[in-house]
C-alpha cells in the first residue's frame, strides 16, 4: 500500500513540475497547422478585421509570436517563395516534421527575428517570431516551439 501511495505521489509531483512546461497546442486552421507553445504565453488581442490573413498572436513578454495564412489560390499549388528585405542574416530550406518550409533569421529595429514559410492548400502560411536580440534563450525556445507544429492530415 505505501508503494502505491508513493507512486501516486511521484506521479503527482511530477505531473506538476512538468504540467507549466507546455501550454495546450494553437491552432491556426486556415494554415492547416497547430503547435505547442509554453504556458508562459498569452494571447494577444488582434482585429480580423484590421488583418485578416492574421491567424494567431500570441507573447510572454519576451518572444512574440504570430501566424499569418494568405489565400494565393490552387494556381501557387505548393512552390515556395520568400521575400527577402537584406535584414536576413540565414536564410534557407529545411524540413520540419515532414514538411519543406523557408525560414530567414535576422535583425531589424524590432529586434531579432525568426520567420518559417510553407504553402498549404493554396495558402501562403508564415510564422514569424520577433525577441530581444541579447536574449541568448530566445532562439532555443523558437527551435523547441518549431519542433511541436503538426500539420494537419490534408495538408
Amino acid at each position: 500500500m505505501k508503494r502505491f501511495f508513493a507512486a501516486l505521489l511521484l506521479a503527482a509531483v511530477l505531473s506538476l513540475l512538468l504540467s507549466p512546461a507546455l501550454a495546450g497546442p494553437v491552432a491556426c486552421p486556415t494554415g492547416g497547422f497547430s503547435l505547442v507553445l509554453p504556458d508562459s504565453f498569452a494571447e494577444q488581442s488582434f482585429s480580423s478585421r484590421d488583418d485578416p490573413d492574421l491567424c494567431f498572436y500570441w507573447s510572454d513578454g519576451r518572444i512574440t509570436v504570430q501566424a499569418y495564412a494568405a489565400y494565393l489560390g490552387e494556381v501557387a499549388g505548393s512552390d515556395l517563395f520568400q521575400v527577402l528585405t537584406g535584414s536576413e542574416t540565414d536564410s534557407g530550406l529545411i524540413m520540419l516534421n515532414g514538411m519543406n518550409m523557408l525560414y530567414a533569421a535576422g535583425m531589424d529595429p524590432s529586434g531579432a527575428y525568426l520567420m518559417y514559410s510553407w504553402m498549404d492548400r493554396g495558402n501562403n502560411v508564415t510564422i514569424y517570431f520577433y525577441y530581444p536580440a541579447d536574449d541568448a534563450s530566445c532562439p532555443g525556445t523558437v527551435s523547441s516551439i518549431m519542433s511541436s507544429i503538426a500539420f494537419d492530415a490534408g495538408h
